[in-house]
């Protein structure tokens, strides 16, 4: 009876010895297995595709710069529309303070000479409002400025100059048919500088005064379309 029962241990103690070597074959071939799968997968997987970076090359453009000075000076001419009159050619001079980068302090002063009234026209020769002295239109004016929308004009792949749209208003005062009436002046301009020393300018500005010529206390409107060039120094 003894015998049976340690035959009965021994063959068990056989069975898990069997079985634990079996568990560790099973998780050794597993392993390398396991490690195949993975390559596999990983050979699978398209290859990162190689990005080409472009040659760009950069372009030189020359580029007008507004000169280190402050002070800008020139001429003007153009056009003056002299209410209840007619138009007639401008001249005039012009000089600025830079004072920023976007603002500035500009002083004006023009000449023009009025023509003839629709009714001194309808009325023959005989009848003149003003003699020829009081159909000068002197003025001179004061004006804010303000740049509004600083920019460049491209004129070829390496050619730029700077430009600015600009807003002026200001006070002033008109002589005209004998009288010297005070002036308010509002207007727009287009700068474009050519040189660093050198611009060109167009100019709309509308001169407004109370006159007593055609009507008492009647408001006129003198709009005024010009054109120059300035020297900075």
């Amino acid at each position: 009876m003894e015998n049976r029962i340690e035959h009965f241990l021994l063959s068990l103690k056989g069975t898990r010895t069997g079985l634990a070597a079996l568990l560790l074959a099973g998780i050794g071939s597993a392993l390398p297995l396991k490690a195949l799968a993975e390559e596999t997968e990983a050979d699978d997987k398209p290859a990162p595709v190689q990005v080409i970076a472009p040659e760009v090359q950069p372009r030189t453009i020359k580029e007008a710069d507004i000169d280190a000075e402050f002070f800008e000076v020139g001429g003007f001419a153009g056009l003056l529309s002299i209410d209840n009159f007619s138009t007639e050619p401008l001249i005039g001079v012009s000089a600025a303070f830079h004072a920023t980068e976007d603002f500035f302090i500009q002083f004006n002063y023009g000449m023009a000479e009025a023509g003839l009234t629709s009714f001194e026209e309808l009325s023959g020769s005989n009848v003149r409002l003003l003699s020829s002295s009081d159909r000068d239109f002197n003025y001179y004016d004061f004006l804010l400025g303000y740049n509004i929308f600083p920019g460049e004009i491209f004129f070829s792949d390496t050619l730029a100059f700077n430009s600015a749209f600009y807003l002026v208003g200001g006070v002033g005062n008109t002589e005209f048919g004998g009288e010297n009436n005070f002036t308010t002046t509002f207007g727009t301009g287009f700068r474009v500088v050519l040189l660093d020393w050198l611009t060109v300018h167009v100019d709309f500005r509308d001169h407004m005064f109370k006159s007593d010529l055609i009507r008492e206390d009647q408001l006129t409107h003198n709009i005024e379309l010009s054109s120059g060039l300035t020297l900075f120094f």
